[in-house]
């Protein structure tokens, strides 16, 4: 019996800590606190994150245009022989 009461007085008192705690948590600033600095967190991410796709995107734009605007080779009329051909840009190693 005395044990039934006395867990019952401890599980009571866990409780009413807990509930004060919280309380002292909101009304103390704390969890703006931590949920400012998330918040702030979780924008230099985005900010960085942008930046480095952008960085990206824009560096495969003008890979893309320079391999797009390479020159093309000029084909003249002639007559041409099989040893004669080459791969693209490979030189003349013979």
């Amino acid at each position: 019996m005395i044990k039934g009461v006395l867990s019952a007085v401890v599980g009571a008192i866990i409780v009413a800590a807990l509930i004060v705690g919280l309380i002292y948590l909101v009304f103390s600033g704390i969890i703006f606190w931590i949920a400012k600095v998330l918040a702030i967190g979780f924008i230099f991410a985005a900010a960085l994150l942008f930046l480095v796709f952008f960085i990206f995107i824009l560096a495969v734009i003008i890979a893309l245009f320079y391999y797009m605007a390479e020159k093309k080779p000029t084909v003249t009329p002639g007559e041409y022989t099989l040893d004669m051909e080459k791969g693209k840009h490979e030189d003349d190693l013979r």
